[in-house]
């Protein structure tokens, strides 16, 4: 398992809301999502289903 984090500030104890930005604690994750063999981890239940209406569109990075 693997954990979704884009952002050089993010500590080990923390990962980044693909949806929203926000630094969370994945153990207080309000949601997760597996994706491509990814664990992604959620701020609230809203982020959650924004991922899940388009995951490639979070899910994956842009150049």
């Amino acid at each position: 398992m693997t954990h979704h984090t884009d952002d050089s500030t993010a500590t080990a104890a923390h990962v980044t809301d693909p949806v929203c930005g926000m630094l969370i604690d994945p153990d207080t994750a309000a949601a997760t999502r597996e994706h491509d063999g990814t664990t992604f981890y959620f701020c609230s239940l809203g982020c959650a289903k924004t991922f899940d209406a388009d995951p490639h569109r979070y899910g994956h990075s842009h150049p």
